[in-house]
């Protein structure tokens, strides 16, 4: 009999409620979660999807070890016991013999496993902990620690002026229009920066459509007539900031003209938001990786997010500002990371030093140079979770890497061309195939039993602490006997344990809570000078190049290449409302949604180089040609095309360069190069 079950969907990263009903222990269907106290559902075109994701035919199963030549596709299945005792035996003689540095441990998608993660790779003795974060997030945390020391989540619900920068909530974070309206109806202002016109610009008051990578420039010219005109907070910025002379006079070579030229929005757009965002309460909300997948990204965002002092908004309520009020939070922080041990010695061989002074993992995007090259030192073993060779840029390097490894170790929910170069293989399981539990609203816990059983498939906590025992490892974490001890142990600061919420169907409220303290400023921030940095003294410590103390605004468009050869600025990355990365591209309903690959243009672009809408068109750059169908878009900007990522008949990453970078972060410029775009028949496109 179909049974109807609370359920957190798991398939991107927001863990959104759902109600899903199960019959012979398979998903029948899922619907937004509703009709339950504390506990508000959601469900967008993905997660009604959960279905074909959940029981897709490629999904990991059981434990496998390779028993032929790599690559050849030669693995039979193996017990839980054998696999985890042959990885624990590999990695302590590799320790033995190279030192616990040889071997790398990686954490893709998703995120909630990688303290666990992060504490075996500590106590085992690599500073080689590492994650997807080298390309999506830690830069836009960067920007933030340079500026104020912390990150600030915005206070939409209280601001006069929502700031969406380069961002598109429509599409990632379902009911963000309903925010949005929510804002306009109370009298506030809601302003979009993106390059499209995407479904969350057109429902914003002003739209300010820039040219991909100017971000800096703009947001230096809305700094100079916000400075020019007094329009901003003079007093927090003479009380609570320094370096603001040195910044006053460098915006100053903004001005709204020189501005409108580089970025592509008229001077008096740029006056009229400038207007618009003084007075405070300027909520800010930045995608976490679009403004810094730019060779300059993180000067970009460091003159983005320098509005929010000079508005005199930066945390206090309306602007970006800390919780307020009692909330009650789980101990399962995934950036809440052991002390890595040798930081000095980690595989990025000092080449971004900020990121190593403010981020608690290894940047990765040299990975796989560092694997075939064996500099600074030969990695020997790389254990994975979630491991997407095609994240990286020239992901055909990460794929020749995998294959010259010793041993590899991937763990995953579905088989991919990660298995396929791997020693062992370890099924995971999803969301819905294993315990949770959560913090609904008004402070109230609950736990949720696993709708479906997961077979032969483990959390990846559990197998993160079995491989730990199996090597005598210990930490509070890793003493941790099972997944169960795990769940009790991230409630700890809930004061409720996992024993009594297992009893209570209705949940109950937490016993502890802490409680948010605005104005952080008044108690001296986490920067060396104890204020908000218009000028980085970390930086200035650095004396390199692009290391600019001031928010330094480079054209990366200058700096590119031939744009004769290649005259399409190439953004890589926007969010489609059916894909999440690579992991449904492989799920029928959502796949067959719209053709794919495409290549978005504007119509007239698609005219002057003879293609079609709907045809097929070549995108080339100097690293080679992809074929994609066209997608005429009235939204992109004339001479930019818009290119959606990890499709796996067409990943534009393989057109990325892998030296492209930014040199503060080290991310890649995936919304920041060059290409042509030609036509092309049915035949062509391979590079």
């Amino acid at each position: 009999m179909a049974v109807t079950k609370l359920a957190v969907c798991g398939l991107c990263s927001q863990s959104c409620l759902i109600d899903a009903t199960v019959e012979n222990d398979r998903i029948q269907s899922v619907m937004k979660a509703q009709g339950h106290p504390h506990v508000r559902g959601s469900l967008c075109v993905k997660g009604a999807a959960q279905k074909q994701f959940i029981h897709h035919p490629d999904r990991l199963t059981q434990p496998m070890k390779r028993v032929g030549p790599k690559g050849r596709g030669d693995f039979v299945p193996v017990s839980w016991d054998e696999a985890i005792g042959a990885i624990a035996r590999r990695l302590l003689e590799t320790r033995e013999e190279s030192g616990a540095k040889a071997s790398v441990y990686y954490a893709g998608h998703p995120k909630w496993f990688r303290r666990a993660l992060g504490d075996l790779a500590a106590v085992y003795g690599s500073p080689n902990y590492g994650s997807e974060s080298s390309c999506c997030n830690r830069a836009h945390g960067i920007a933030w620690d340079l500026v104020y020391g912390c990150n600030l989540r915005p206070d939409a619900a209280r601001c006069k002026t929502f700031l969406i920068w380069s961002s598109n909530p429509a599409y990632s974070r379902d009911g963000s229009l309903a925010q949005i309206r929510s804002v306009q109806k109370r009298g506030g202002k809601v302003i979009v920066v993106d390059p499209r016109v995407s479904p969350t610009a057109a429902a914003a008051d002003i739209h300010l459509q820039i040219n991909p990578g100017t971000d800096g420039a703009l947001a230096l010219a809305l700094a100079d007539v916000l400075i020019r005109e007094d329009l901003y907070d003079r007093d927090f910025v003479e009380r609570y900031c320094v370096g603001f002379e040195e910044f006053r006079a460098y915006a100053a070579e903004f001005p709204a003209e020189r501005s409108a030229a580089i970025c592509g929005v008229s001077a008096e757009k740029i006056v009229q938001t400038a207007r618009e965002i003084a007075g405070g309460g300027l909520s800010i909300l930045i995608s976490s990786c679009s403004i810094v997948h730019c060779v300059n990204g993180v000067q970009n965002e460091r003159a983005v997010i320098m509005l929010s002092a000079l508005t005199g908004s930066f945390d206090r309520p309306g602007g970006n500002c800390s919780l307020t009020g009692e909330t009650a939070a789980l101990d399962d922080n995934h950036q809440n990371l052991a002390p890595r041990p040798d930081i000095g010695d980690d595989i990025s061989g000092g080449a971004f030093p900020i990121w190593q002074k403010l981020v608690n993992e290894a940047q990765c995007i040299h990975l796989a140079d560092v694997i075939l090259t064996q500099q600074p030192y030969k990695v020997r073993n790389l254990i994975s979770f979630g491991l997407n060779p095609q994240m990286w840029p020239e992901p055909d390097k990460m794929l020749k890497a995998l294959e010259s490894l010793e041993f590899l170790v991937v763990t995953d929910l579905f088989w991919n061309e990660a298995c396929e170069r791997a020693d062992y293989v370890l099924p995971a399981c999803t969301a819905v195939e294993r315990d949770q539990v959560i913090v609904g609203q008004d402070n109230h816990l609950f736990f949720i039993p696993r709708p479906i059983g997961p077979g032969s498939k483990l959390p990846d906590v559990e197998i993160i602490l079995r491989l730990a025992h199996a090597m005598g490892l210990h930490s509070e974490i890793l003493d941790l006997p099972d997944f169960d001890a795990y769940l009790d142990y991230i409630l700890r600061p809930t004061g409720v344990s996992l024993a009594e919420l297992k009893t209570a169907p209705d949940g109950l409220t937490a016993r502890k809570t802490k409680s948010g303290k605005p104005y952080s400023y008044e108690r001296g921030l986490k920067t060396p000078s104890g204020k908000v940095e218009f000028v980085s003294s970390r930086l200035a410590a650095c004396d390199r190049d692009g290391y600019s103390p001031l928010p330094e605004f480079r054209d990366w468009r200058t700096l590119a290449g031939d744009r004769e050869r290649y005259p399409f600025l190439l953004v890589s990355g926007g969010r489609r409302a059916q894909f999440f990365h690579s992991c449904t591209y492989r799920v029928p309903w959502l796949s067959a949604l719209e053709a794919h690959p495409l290549v978005f243009m504007h119509p007239d672009d698609i005219a002057k180089c003879g293609l079609a809408n709907g045809g097929n068109a070549l995108v080339r750059t100097p690293l080679g040609a992809l074929r994609f169908t066209v997608a005429a878009d009235i939204g992109v900007k004339p001479g930019v095309v818009h290119i959606y990522h990890d499709d796996p008949d067409g990943s534009i990453n393989r057109l990325i360069s892998s030296d492209w970078l930014d040199p503060i972060s080290g991310f890649p410029s995936f919304r920041s190069s060059l290409c042509a775009v030609e036509a092309a028949d049915e035949e062509t496109g391979v590079l």
